[in-house]
């Protein structure tokens, strides 16, 4: 499993019969930078590639993996990324959270305390049922609420350095422009750094994080009793339908078997039209108001409806 910020498709090249030449796969953060400002709004550093258009990044990423393919980066002050239109969904691990992106944050805080739970929910409903593999952070199955901080347990010199560089490297962000701002950002070479990093198992039983449990107990079972069997094997996958309007997504995949799994999604507050009529069957809604919503031509505010023709 490869990082790497460039989006060098290269490495994720496959042969003829789909077999793979170098990496399986690929973190793509691409995915989580587009879904993480959708749902937070937050733009500063890398998220700024992706503020004014989050939905239309999100969209080719579940089309085509990267979103960046060559396009220039203001962040990176470059061209970034290679096509990639022609790998597998395989060749892509989505995710909201991993140790980078939660430990990484100034006070480690994880998305359920940054997103309502409904706009977190409804995107995890399209991240946990899409074709590409997906990868959940410790903790996240169940709305962990303790952070994860940046911890380490240095000594002398070096101690002092991690923790002034790791305050510094915040400057850039209006929210920590003042050294007073900065200096709340927790030590990470202090116990209580650590352990306040650690998770809580026995929140698993109370609200709400039993409650995010079934959740996501749930989706995953919908994706490996009636999705997997239909990705085994697939070599690529073809979109057929791809478009993002008013913040309506709308993607269909035809698989390697020959099924089309498809995918209709409103991520906005507002509720919107859409084509109810489609030949495949629902195999998975947000619930039964989205359900009946959706027969009738329409979308609910944040709201997710998965199909299924084998």
């Amino acid at each position: 499993m490869l990082e790497n910020v460039n989006n060098a498709s290269g490495y994720l090249d496959r042969d003829e019969e789909g077999m793979v030449l170098f990496y399986d796969a690929q973190w793509n953060d691409d995915i989580h930078h587009a879904m993480h400002v959708l749902i937070t709004g937050e733009s500063d550093g890398y998220y700024s590639d992706y503020a004014r258009e989050p939905v239309r990044h999100l969209c080719r990423c579940l089309a085509e993996g990267f979103a960046y393919q060559g396009e220039y980066s203001e962040y990176h002050g470059a061209q970034r990324g290679e096509p990639s239109k022609e790998l597998p969904p395989s060749a892509f691990i989505s995710f909201l959270q991993n140790h980078d992106q939660v430990g990484n944050r100034a006070f480690g805080e994880r998305i359920a305390q940054l997103a309502p739970a409904p706009v977190l929910k409804a995107t995890m409903e399209i991240l946990l049922l899409a074709p590409a593999p997906p990868l959940l952070f410790m903790g996240e199955e169940f709305g962990a609420a303790s952070p994860f901080l940046f911890f380490c347990d240095f000594q002398g010199d070096l101690a002092s350095d991690v923790k002034t560089g790791r305050r510094n490297e915040f400057a850039r962000f209006a929210k920590f422009s003042s050294p007073e701002m900065r200096e709340k950002i927790p030590n990470p070479n202090a116990e209580q750094t650590f352990l306040q990093s650690k998770l809580d198992w026995a929140s698993m039983t109370c609200e709400p994080h039993s409650a995010w449990l079934h959740f996501y107990r749930k989706l995953l079972s919908v994706r490996q009793r009636t999705i997997v069997p239909h990705l085994r094997g697939v070599a690529k996958s073809r979109v057929e339908c791809c478009s993002c309007v008013k913040r309506c997504v709308s993607i269909d995949w035809t698989l390697g078997d020959g099924s089309v799994l498809a995918l209709r999604a409103n991520l906005g507050n507002e509720q919107i039209s859409t084509a109810s009529k489609h030949s495949a069957g629902p195999i998975y809604c947000s619930n039964r108001e989205t359900l009946q919503a959706f027969e009738q031509g329409r979308l609910p505010s944040w709201s997710v409806v998965w199909l299924l023709q084998e």
